[in-house]
């Protein structure tokens, strides 16, 4: 009995670090991303960490168009407009548990999609990177 009990432990390690971290994605299937170039990052007034300029460096490292700041401050080109609710636990230092970003038309006001990252414990990647993943799984890949 002894033998096996390295490998149940590795199973139990393991098994407690599979749900760590999650993505969950809702893309619109009659709504379409493609052709899309033109992206307005609401600010976020209670955003102390930058995750609007994350967001408008993860679209532009797509070769899209991307700026943000007020509502009151979009451009007219503005084709799709994102926003992003996100959320911080402090364990000697701010880590994020959870960003959502959703992307909405600007004319009708209706959702192409959203992504969320949600985390029980902190995880190694940057904000830059999941924002980054949350982007790759809303936005189809462009040539």
């Amino acid at each position: 009995m002894n033998r096996f009990l390295p490998s149940v432990a590795l199973l139990v390690v393991v098994s407690l670090f599979a749900g760590c971290a999650s993505y969950e994605t809702h893309v619109d299937r009659n709504r379409s991303l493609t052709g899309v170039r033109h992206f307005f990052v609401i600010a976020n007034a209670n955003d102390n960490h930058g995750l609007n300029q994350q967001i408008v460096a993860a679209l532009t490292a797509r070769g899209l168009q991307a700026e943000t700041g007020p509502l009151t401050m979009m451009p007219d080109e503005t084709v799709a407009i994102v926003s992003y609710q996100d959320h911080w636990t402090w364990d000697f230092g701010d880590h994020l548990v959870y960003l959502q970003i959703t992307m909405k038309d600007r004319k009708s006001g209706q959702p192409f999609g959203s992504a969320t990252f949600s985390a029980k414990i902190p995880t190694r990647k940057t904000t830059a990177e999941i924002a980054a993943s949350l982007i790759e799984q809303i936005l189809p890949r462009t040539s």
